[in-house]
């Protein structure tokens, strides 16, 4: 491999690693902290800035990680025969969704919550789903704190599927994710599925544009603008998060990491960004347990009341809760993916072929 393999090889790891630290925030942020600002008697500034930052971050979380599945699902999609890669590009996502909802389920409903007696939220999600049979409606209609796994399996299907008729699939992608930012979809899982397939398509199909686009070059002067000027009038008739401020988001952060590769050693960044399974499906149940403990030891003993408290919990507690969670995660994955163990983090018949390549 060459030198300059690895380092288009580093760019995606970090960008992989920022967004999945990213979605880790965000489900620190909201609800649990979010709603716990009214206590506060300092701080406030912080937590809004807390909050909005997330907000704002919206255009880039999701589309920037869909887009690298995409990009690494390219060569698979398009040169590959389904019996290479429907193992492990298709069951093995549903087996893992599937099996770490129920495991996130039991955890979070089961056990967290018969212990503190309360959720972190009221948000409709199959974690806290009150019935067997509601849990599996809501795991079926991607309404799953795990949901970004049956996205990518489901994504995957449709663009193999219709790999020849690229330029069909992406209106219909696009008139999705319009149809997504403008509430008409029903469900927040349904929502996220219409809105961000196309971003999965970007990086299947169009991955070495969006590249070519993020370099700073002279000849980009004009994509760039033009985005800017789309960005903006999505924005003035009232649609934020609209696809081309996304695309600018994509294009900016991949230039960023870039940039970062080549001046720095990312190499703890990159390591999370190989890495992003284990904390995606097990930080939700972590955040559950240590958000609710925290909150209810905190009112519990009026620590609120303290303005040093409120300004230290509205400055560090995103901070700390994302390092703890996604910390406890690679604990509990090093501790469970060995022997029967490694069952949890890939689906059984694929790591027996895997093993027997390597054998």
């Amino acid at each position: 491999m060459t030198t300059t393999d690895r380092k288009e090889i580093a760019w995606v790891n970090s960008l992989k690693g920022a967004c999945i630290l990213l979605v880790v925030l965000y489900h620190v942020v909201l609800p649990g902290y979010a709603e716990m600002t009214t206590h506060l008697t300092a701080g406030a500034v912080p937590a809004r800035l807390w909050v909005a930052f997330n907000d704002y971050l919206s255009p880039l979380r999701m589309p920037a990680f869909f887009f690298v599945s995409g990009l690494l699902a390219a060569n698979a999609i398009v040169n590959r025969p389904w019996k290479q890669v429907f193992t492990s590009r298709v069951t093995n996502l549903f087996y893992l969704y599937f099996l770490w909802g129920l495991i996130q389920w039991l955890m979070i409903n089961g056990v967290s919550g018969e212990i503190m007696g309360d959720h972190l939220s009221d948000n409709v999600n199959a974690a806290w789903a009150a019935t067997p049979w509601e849990f599996i409606k809501l795991m079926f209609l991607a309404m799953s704190s795990s949901w970004y796994l049956y996205a990518l399996g489901l994504f995957f299907v449709f663009a193999k599927l219709f790999r020849q008729q690229q330029k069909l699939m992406m209106l219909v992608a696009v008139a999705l994710n319009y149809a997504a930012i403008s509430k008409i979809i029903p469900g927040w899982g349904p929502e996220s599925l219409s809105q961000y397939f196309i971003f999965f398509l970007f990086g299947a199909f169009y991955s070495s544009t969006m590249m070519r686009w993020s370099e700073w070059h002279r000849s980009n002067v004009l994509p760039w603008a033009a985005l800017g000027v789309l960005a903006g009038l999505h924005m003035i008739i009232g649609l934020p998060h609209s696809l081309f401020l996304c695309i600018i988001a994509i294009l900016f952060c991949i230039a960023a990491c870039r940039s970062l590769n080549n001046a720095f050693s990312m190499r703890w960044l990159n390591w999370i960004g190989k890495n992003t399974l284990q904390i995606y499906v097990l930080h939700r149940i972590f955040i559950e347990f240590f958000g609710m403990s925290a909150i209810l030891f905190a009112v519990s003993h009026h620590l609120f009341a303290s303005k040093a408290f409120s300004l230290l919990w509205a400055v560090g507690f995103p901070i700390a809760m994302v390092a703890v969670c996604a910390g406890c995660s690679v604990a509990v994955w090093t501790l469970l993916n060995r022997g029967v163990g490694k069952n949890l983090f890939i689906y059984p018949k694929l790591l027996r072929m895997k093993l027997n390549l390597q054998g």
